[in-house]
């Protein structure tokens, strides 16, 4: 059996790629989160992040990196390390991002490990449609600004507003996944782990270009399978 890495950042992706590459008969050992400089929406999340990956069963780790992945010394040296304890492969949510699936097949050249990538070439509205089926709760936490209504800002997408947001989403031409940055989630719900993430409040920030939320204090709280 495969022993791998999953990238996390608390995205639908991200939940997701961890869900297939487990029902593909994958064990995932790990759930990093790569700190890179400036500003992102998940960075400043970071303590949902960690939930998140708990609501999931794992703890989450986090290594501090540049933006040039292929020379930053501590991810490959931290990459290699885990080759040597047993673990082979990599696991990323990337659907439709050529650059991306490049930097991380070379990071794995490197690094001595398998690549994978259970949702890369898959249609982002099929996917969409997909989370809904499986009862997968997600909430917009971040909208490049003059991309998506600034009303779905903190609004929790699921099966019962899917249509309406998807209806949105492909009049304005955005990627329904929101694949190339015109909109960031985290997934709040999974129905089938009877878990869901509770936050005691949430403040609005603005960056250069991104509107964004801070969840603060999220907890994880049981609901019914």
């Amino acid at each position: 059996m495969d022993r791998c890495i999953a990238l996390f950042t608390g995205g639908k992706e991200s939940v997701f790629s961890i869900l297939k590459t487990i029902e593909s008969g994958y064990k995932i050992e790990e759930l990093l989160f790569l700190e890179k400089p400036g500003f992102s929406v998940h960075k400043v999340n970071l303590p949902t992040v960690k939930a998140v990956a708990k609501m999931l069963g794992y703890e989450l780790k986090t290594i501090s990196v540049s933006n040039e992945l292929l020379e930053d010394k501590l991810l490959i040296n931290y990459l290699k390390e885990q080759k040597r304890k047993g673990l082979n492969a990599l696991v990323t949510g990337n659907v439709k991002l050529e650059e991306n699936h490049e930097i991380y097949a070379s990071l794995c050249k490197k690094a001595g490990l398998k690549l994978i990538e259970p949702l890369r070439g898959k249609d982002t509205l099929e996917l969409m449609i997909e989370y809904s089926k499986i009862g997968m709760h997600f909430m917009i936490i971040g909208i490049r600004n003059e991309e998506l209504d600034h009303k779905w800002l903190g609004a929790t997408i699921s099966k019962q507003n899917i249509e309406n947001f998807l209806e949105e989403v492909l009049s304005k031409g955005i990627d329904p996944c929101g694949e190339y940055g015109e909109y960031h989630s985290t997934v709040t719900e999974l129905k089938s782990l009877g878990k869901s993430l509770k936050n005691t409040s949430i403040v609005k920030g603005e960056s250069a270009c991104t509107s964004y939320l801070l969840l603060l204090n999220p907890q994880i709280i049981k609901t019914e399978i």
